[in-house]
């Protein structure tokens, strides 16, 4: 770290414990039992980097971002959106420093730059997201791939692109990040508040993202930084940030002197990481007070297989156990689940349950005349493609349990990446990509728009349009509606899996 940054002394005291000890995160995604001491990535970047938004502490999954880096939440009355809710203007607060060379306030030019850097092959996730809200912005990411597209595109190229390309919807004013929309979009907020759209010093364009220098020479913003990283995948230092100053972040807290996040625990106590650092929508939930907004699990029919026909979704919706299979999930190592009849996830504020929904237990008598007049009586031998992990699998396990009542011989097999025919049904698994309001996520990946008259998508579109929560909410209520007597997917559950969501918006998510 010789000639980042200058050494101080941290003139605040942690309070809390001296030393904090944890496994750190697993390569390849989530284990199968996830050890109660490992720390996600997340919640390591959460101590370094600063969002306009972010979102508190907690154990209500109901809370909302806050102010961060931005001085306040913006809004028509305030001066922060416009009449038309297309152009927004958020201001930066005084005060926040880099822990760099010589100390030197987060910019708006700094915010803009992290938002440049999701044109990088290890931000993708968040392109089909910002490209639609920002105007410009999914031009500029075709530029980028046509003019360096690659991962082996070195830094100063990258840099001299970003610095060069305008993005129409996208500029610094003074102290003040102007954004410019494609349309109103009522989850900027939440897509603000991940952390792919942290702010990026401009040491960042030295370095290739994710590269061993960037970590050696990484400016922190927020209450921590980086001591000693030996390798990457390795052990993992942070000692105290001496520029943090905490009347400047509503959010983050200082707890200790010293984290270690060890690549392997070699017999030596590790914390607990449950509680550390931790947002508010990835704290486990008791199973008696879950709410939902985790995992949930669909059925979807396969290209050319027996559940095709609208009857036979319809058939399999009455014959579901859903209160097995959220109970089958518990057993599984879920800290929650929670049955559930629409598409929505049931702690949407939108999701509602309808009069004729099937109970959660499902009605034997009315699932065995639909599912003879579908054509599945017994004998019926139908497939499952299972995406690869554990977890889908315990829920496969489960429906072939519960169908295994009615005389349907339910197989499960392996389904490629690709999918593909060759199978009856298909069990999907829907991890919001961040925290909130994440229904352009859920359109975007579940439901894409087809076209035809009624499309919910449609509707979800016209959602996130709305300016008013009201209507936004009412609009939610069609999709679910449309969406869920469609049947394109068939709601199962929704599960509380540990870190799960913690790692849906982890990956990548501040050094772009």
């Amino acid at each position: 770290m010789t000639g980042v940054r200058e050494q101080e002394r941290v003139t605040d005291t942690p309070t809390g414990t001296d030393t904090l000890r944890f496994l750190g995160p697993v390569d390849g995604g989530l284990p199968d039992e996830p050890a109660p001491g490992c720390i996600g990535t997340g919640q390591i970047l959460r101590l370094l980097t600063r969002q306009l938004f972010a979102y508190p502490t907690g154990t209500d999954r109901a809370v909302r971002p806050v102010a961060d880096a931005a001085v306040e939440l913006p809004t028509v009355d305030n001066g922060g959106i416009s009449a038309d809710g297309r152009t927004w203007r958020i201001r930066l607060r005084d005060g926040i420093r880099w822990d760099a060379q010589a100390a030197r306030e987060l910019t708006a030019g700094d915010v803009v730059r992290g938002l440049k850097r999701t044109a990088h092959p290890l931000a993708r996730a968040m392109r089909p997201y910002l490209g639609e809200i920002i105007e410009g912005m999914a031009d500029y990411y075709r530029a980028y791939d046509e003019a360096l597209g690659h991962w082996e595109a070195h830094a100063p190229a990258f840099a001299q692109f970003q610095q060069f390309t305008r993005i129409p919807g996208l500029r610094a004013e003074g102290d003040t990040v102007v954004l410019r929309l494609t349309a109103p979009a009522n989850d900027l907020v939440d897509l603000l508040a991940t952390g792919f759209t942290a702010a990026a010093p401009r040491e960042y364009d030295y370095y290739v993202p994710e590269s061993p220098e960037l970590y050696r020479c990484t400016p922190s913003a927020g209450p921590y930084r980086i001591a000693k990283r030996l390798s990457p995948g390795g052990d993992l230092v942070l000692e105290p940030n001496p520029r943090w100053d905490p009347g400047t972040d509503p959010v983050r807290r200082r707890t200790a002197r010293r984290i270690e996040v060890v690549a392997a625990a070699h017999g030596q106590p590790v914390d607990p990481a449950s509680g550390f650092g931790v947002l508010s929508w990835s704290v486990p939930s008791p199973a008696a007070r879950f709410a939902g907004t985790g995992c949930s699990y669909y059925l979807a029919a396969g290209t050319g297989g027996a559940a095709e026909p609208h009857a036979v979704r319809h058939a399999l919706s009455w014959a579901l156990d859903r209160a097995a299979l959220a109970e089958a999930a518990c057993a599984a190592g879920a800290d929650g689940a929670a049955t559930q009849h629409g598409v929505l996830q049931p702690g949407h504020p939108a999701a509602e349950r309808g009069a004729d929904d099937a109970p959660d237990a499902g009605d034997p008598e009315r699932a065995r005349r639909l599912l003879d007049a579908a054509g599945l009586g017994e004998g019926t031998r139908l497939t499952l493609g299972v995406p690869a992990g554990s977890r889908l699998g315990a829920v496969a396990a489960a429906l072939v349990a519960v169908l295994a009542r009615y005389g349907i011989t339910l197989v499960p097999v392996p389904l490629a990446p690709s999918g593909g025919p060759g199978v009856d049904v298909v069990l999907q698994e829907w991890v919001p990509a961040w925290a909130g309001d994440a229904g352009r996520d859920l359109v975007h990946r579940l439901w894409p728009p087809d076209g035809r008259a009624g499309d919910p998508a449609e509707v979800a579109r016209e959602a996130l349009r709305a300016t008013d929560p009201g209507e936004a909410a009412t609009l939610w209520r069609r999709f679910d509606r449309l969406a869920t007597a469609d049947l394109r997917l068939v709601p199962l559950l929704v599960a509380d899996w540990p870190r799960a969501r913690a790692d849906g918006v982890a990956a990548g998510a501040a050094r772009w």
